[in-house]
């Protein structure tokens, strides 16, 4: 039998296997390739022989095999970034546990209805989001969810969800109208405040709700406390207000207060007066003519508007009432901290908002 050339590798079939045959150093060698014997597989080791053939007539050839095993090729493994709504709704699902019920459905519900309307969905499109964004909202609107849409990539950077944060610094570029950077603190004058209250003392279909209306005005309580406020948390003249309706869920009480646990409240003549003049039907002691918690947001709509109009008196929400409220304690001269510490706010909130435009700026003699 002739001898193979110096060098050459035979393809031999191994119980159904490929196996590549050489001499090397005066040796047999054998070396499985791995794949059946047939016309397509020796036609695809072909490359892999010639190579080591190569070797071998160079005498590079040094025993290891690895350099001739087929290279799997590198594919990148490409992560698809997520939908902008896609994202929005894992970061929602990441504050969840951190914000009042409340606050998910007035403030991220909101954004979110907005987000899903917008025609651009991918994070590659972040200047478009925010030109639609910028476009079609009011600018105080437009910048607060370009904020909270960067709060949220950076929540996703280092969730490791994308690698950069594709919304960063655009909030910064809107600007807010003058007009637009008040608090909306809009307070009643007095006359309208007592046309208020005469308008839903005297109004046939609206007078059960007179009762709230003037609490609110005496006491400058938030409404969701006044709504939950039951006769057992009054007791030897003060008010323990200690838990809120959930704004969103009709029915629903929560224990504990916005800014705080619980807030006293002491009942003064005037107070004193409304509370024992109010019948005592239920254990709420503002319910609604059925009995039930008062469903505030049918109130601002129906009662309110309605009897607003026939008071004669400007449109403004009630939260107004809370800033008439502080705005004339403070103009009776009760300090900041007394004024806060009564309605529930940090002193801070009270002078920022509220000291400065609730007295008349004095230029002293000098």
């Amino acid at each position: 039998m002739k001898r193979a050339p110096k060098g050459a590798v035979v393809l031999i079939n191994s119980n159904g296997r490929l196996q590549a045959r050489f001499h090397w150093r005066g040796k047999r060698w054998y070396w499985s390739l791995g794949v059946a014997d047939t016309p397509m597989n020796r036609r695809l080791v072909a490359g892999r022989v010639a190579a080591l053939e190569r070797d071998l007539v160079l005498g590079e050839f040094t025993g290891d095999f690895s350099k001739y095993e087929p290279q799997a090729a590198v594919t990148p493994v490409v992560t698809p970034m997520p939908r902008l709504l896609d994202l929005w709704d894992k970061f929602v699902e990441y504050k969840r546990p951190q914000l009042a019920i409340s606050t998910l459905q007035k403030v991220y519900g909101r954004y979110g209805e907005l987000l899903s309307r917008c025609p651009y969905q991918q994070l590659e499109q972040a200047t478009q989001i925010r030109d639609w964004i910028v476009q079609t909202q009011p600018p105080i609107t437009a910048k607060r969810l370009l904020q909270h849409l960067a709060a949220c990539g950076k929540w996703a950077v280092h969730s490791g969800l994308l690698e950069t944060n594709p919304f960063a610094g655009m909030a910064t570029t809107i600007t807010i109208p003058k007009s637009d950077k008040t608090d909306e603190i809009d307070p009643f004058a007095a006359d309208e405040r007592d046309a208020i209250i005469q308008a839903f003392e005297q109004s046939p279909h609206y007078r059960h709700y007179g009762p709230l209306v003037k609490f609110l005005f005496l006491t400058g309580c938030r409404p969701a406390e006044a709504l939950a406020l039951e006769w057992s948390h009054i007791q030897d003249g003060v008010i323990h207000f200690q838990q809120t309706t959930v704004n969103g869920q009709r029915g629903v009480i929560k224990r504990g207060l916005k800014t705080q646990a619980a807030r006293k409240f002491p009942v003064n003549r005037q107070l004193q007066a409304l509370l024992d003049s109010i019948p005592r039907t239920s254990h709420l002691v503002f319910p609604s003519p059925t009995g039930r918690l008062i469903d505030w947001t049918n109130f601002q709509n129906r009662a309110w508007a309605t009897c607003l109009k026939q008071a004669g008196v400007r449109y403004r929400k009630p939260y107004q009432v809370r800033h008439t409220f502080i705005t004339m304690a403070l103009q009776r001269g009760l300090s900041v901290q007394d004024v806060a510490k009564l309605v529930g706010n940090s002193a801070e909130v009270i002078y920022r908002h509220y000291a400065g435009a609730s007295r008349e700026l004095v230029v002293p003699e000098l």
